[in-house]
């Protein structure tokens, strides 16, 4: 059998709610080097707020496609649940997600074939997740070298949880909001193909409100002046409003959801 050890170019990517202020990040930062010296990491720090699957999937969609294939993901999120927490393990697009099973991955995915299994310890009580969950999970994970079929016991029953979808009619569609970033942007329910798919090249109107309108895509947030309104595909393609060097949630008042029409030319 060869030595366990990762794909060369995969890393180690933890997802959490606290702050960088937090010694759970410092904490967190210890024990992924002392665990898993020899592989590459980066912790993601959000301000979500508890049981925010939305936001939490977004953020996902956002950065998940900069990590080398057959990179590890860590939901390190709190829950909502006042269940026992639950724990699974699923292997999507060649590279693997731990996290609660809340229905964030379900969101994530958006998927149904997606196999899921169960990474609980059973008879503990989990105070902290990451040592008594995570830590061991990704320690099986990469002793098996990376397979899961045999190794963990599949998930039959789940949390699943699905994304609002937008509704087209007369060329009009119905968008919502789903996550606002640190700096106000905010994200929409519509990505770069549907977007294309439906639009056809033609002329659109993104109404803000019933004086405000964005008519084009901007490729960056300097095609505007300072302190106008934008839109683009950004990372992970999904259509955001911007303000360059402001805030929509500020001066647009979009936060999370929020509806907005897209309407393309008949």
């Amino acid at each position: 059998m060869n030595s366990p050890e990762l794909n060369p170019h995969a890393m180690i990517h933890v997802l959490c709610d606290f702050s960088v202020e937090s010694p759970d990040y410092t904490v967190t930062m210890a024990r992924i080097a002392r665990f898993f010296p020899s592989h590459r990491a980066i912790i993601s720090p959000q301000p979500f707020k508890k049981g925010h699957i939305m936001g939490q999937s977004v953020f996902l969609q956002l950065v998940v496609p900069e990590f080398p294939e057959g990179s590890i993901h860590i939901c390190r999120v709190g829950t909502m649940s006042r269940m026992a927490p639950r724990f699974v393990l699923a292997k999507w697009k060649g590279s693997y997600y731990l996290a609660p099973d809340n229905g964030l991955l379900p969101l994530y995915f958006n998927d149904d074939q997606v196999v899921y299994y169960n990474i609980n310890s059973s008879g503990i009580q989990v105070n902290d997740a990451m040592m008594q969950i995570y830590i061991p999970a990704l320690q099986k994970l990469i002793e098996s070298n990376m397979e899961v079929d045999g190794i963990f016991d599949v998930k039959e029953m789940l949390v699943r949880s699905s994304p609002p979808t937008p509704t087209l009619s007369n060329n009009v569609m119905n968008l919502t909001v789903l996550y606002n970033d640190y700096y106000g942007n905010a994200y929409l329910n519509i990505n770069r193909h549907t977007f294309e798919e439906i639009g056809q090249g033609r002329p659109f109107r993104l109404r803000i409100s019933h004086s405000m309108e964005i008519k084009q895509l901007s490729q960056g947030y300097n095609d505007v002046m300072e302190g106008m309104e934008l839109c683009m595909f950004g990372y992970g393609d999904i259509l955001q409003v911007a303000v360059n060097a402001g805030s929509a949630v500020q001066y647009l008042s979009l936060t999370e959801g929020r509806n907005i029409l897209l309407e393309f030319a008949s």
